[in-house]
């Protein structure tokens, strides 16, 4: 585990859900940052049947060893049963912008 910058995906099936979760990571200091994208329409197969729906996806940033934390409380934060939760390291990063994070994490 390391101050590596890693990266994690997650959707939410509205705007207001991705702005609370995101902002009760950043405070606990899971997370430094989120990055919200326009709605996104998803395709899935779900219990069997196609589905398309509108979803919120959602970019955070944290450390390498804060991800799987970070993860875990997504996980309980997450109104879906089965939320796609994604991350992976950021091994090129800008050196200042990776200690900026570490500073957010760390205090």
């Amino acid at each position: 585990m390391t101050d590596t910058p890693s990266l994690i995906y997650t959707v939410f099936g509205s705007g207001a859900e991705a702005r609370r979760v995101a902002r009760i990571l950043i405070e606990e200091k899971l997370v430094a940052c989120a990055n919200h994208f326009a709605p996104a329409v998803s395709q899935y197969v779900w219990e069997g049947e196609f589905c398309e729906e509108q979803e919120y996806p959602v970019l955070l940033k944290t450390l390498e060893k804060q991800a799987e934390a970070a993860m875990q409380r997504l996980k309980t934060l997450h109104s879906y049963d089965t939320p796609a939760i994604l991350s992976w390291p950021a091994d090129q990063s800008d050196p200042a912008y990776a200690k900026w994070l570490s500073k957010q994490i760390a205090s």
